[in-house]
């Protein structure tokens, strides 16, 4: 039944089209995944401790209502009998108010909840795009070899024709056999290697994989990197919460050092009156001020100011290295997609010149000029160019994703 159920909601997508693409895999998998679900629950959780923080500051409101029976003399009329009703407000206010403090808390908690909802969306679009990029990239290499085969094994044919007409040697013809071999052997790992990549990409995804083949990404070229804005960075911005936090825990930690002082006020008003009458009416207001210190306190708070202070420069430490270590990864990124735009520019070019020579050699084997084997030697050299190109451009095109996970920017424009 589940399966069942799974089918009708895939099966808008599967009617309108007869392969996946990124962004149908990626939006799903945002509202299936196991991660995802994980990360909405922990924001969810953080959304109510923020909403219960906000109550707790508001005042405490009570209603009452009770009969009273005297039972000490059996022979007591029936009008012993007393009956109260009412409503209460009360609220208390102090130097270090833990409602207070717990409001803040909560605050700076929510904020970090939606960072690290925000960095786990973006994070999980990214491995979904790299796990897809990782089946496209193999069954272009894919489609490839089994062209290189074919001309491999024409190759081996004319190696035995000539073989027959004395022109070359067995020896000619067993490398010819070892080269088809070699094909062989680099289509079957390579289809191993697209089942086992397709597998962790509907795993990561959660869905059932149909077998339709996968679209092809649409690749922008990008002419400049993108500039280092550390402002814009999801993690530093997590761990500039977690500074602000063990700064409040610091300051409520310094405020246990002052003598402890409450302030509140309570009001209450009572009806009541024999047999549920209700006619005795009685007001109440409270106003108390306490104000004490405990002679051990200052002893035994300095650790605890001491541990609040090493909390934050260790939250202060963590934010420095990781933003060595994000200056380092830019560095790193930065000029690894520099470099790939330049070789994507001679692949490239390489790529249009083997079709150019691919174009002179067929002309020249239909006059006559070159031998079959010599026309597939030239096919051969514009199938590992066209492969050097492909793989160059899908390392090209994550290099790029990955720097904009590392700047939290969109992935692929989108996520």
């Amino acid at each position: 039944m589940k399966k069942l159920l799974l089918l009708l909601v895939l099966m808008p997508i599967l009617l309108v089209a007869q392969n996946y693409n990124l962004e149908q895999l990626v939006n799903y998998g945002l509202e299936h995944s196991w991660e995802m679900q994980r990360s909405n629950l922990e924001f969810e959780s953080s959304s109510s401790s923020y909403r219960s923080s906000k109550w707790n500051l508001l005042p405490e409101l009570r209603i009452f209502a009770g009969a009273d029976q005297d039972f000490t003399d059996n022979a007591a009329p029936a009008s012993d009998l007393s009956s109260s009703a009412g409503f209460s407000i009360s609220k208390s206010i102090s130097l270090n108010d833990p409602a207070y403090f717990a409001y803040r808390f909560a605050k700076m908690d929510l904020k970090t909840a939606e960072l690290n909802l925000e960095q786990s969306r973006r994070s999980y679009a990214f491995d979904v795009f790299k796990a897809y990029l990782e089946v496209l990239s193999a069954q272009k290499r894919l489609g490839s070899l089994t062209e290189n085969l074919s001309i491999q094994t024409r190759v081996l044919e004319q190696s035995r024709v000539l073989l027959q007409l004395g022109k070359n040697t067995s020896f000619d013809v067993k490398q010819s056999e070892i080269a088809v071999m070699n094909s062989q052997i680099q289509i079957m790992q390579l289809e191993n290697t697209i089942e086992s990549a397709r597998r962790n990409l509907f795993n990561l995804v959660q869905m059932p994989d149909e077998g339709l083949p996968l679209a092809d990404v649409e690749y922008v070229a990008l002419q400049e990197v993108p500039a280092l804005d550390t402002e814009a960075i999801n993690s530093l911005q997590v761990l500039d919460q977690g500074i602000g936090r063990s700064k409040l825990s610091l300051k409520q930690a310094r405020l246990d050092y002052l003598p402890s002082m409450s302030l509140s006020y309570d009001f209450r008003r009572t009806v009541g009156g024999q047999d549920f009458d209700f006619d005795t009416y009685n007001t109440n207001h409270g106003l108390s001020l306490s104000l004490s210190y405990p002679l051990l306190s200052p002893f035994k708070q300095r650790e605890v100011v001491s541990r609040s202070r090493l909390n934050h420069q260790m939250a202060e430490l963590n934010r420095n290295s990781t933003l060595t270590q994000i200056n380092t990864q830019y560095d790193q990124l930065s000029r690894q997609l520099s470099y790939l735009q330049r070789l994507d520019q001679l692949y490239l070019e390489k790529l249009q010149q083997s079709r150019d020579q691919i174009r002179i050699a067929e002309e020249r084997y239909r006059l006559g000029l070159i031998e079959l084997l010599e026309l597939d030697k030239t096919r051969t050299e514009y199938i590992d160019a066209d492969i050097a190109y492909n793989a160059n451009q899908y390392q090209l095109i994550q290099t790029r994703e990955e720097l904009n996970l590392l700047l939290s920017r969109q992935i692929m424009g989108t996520w």
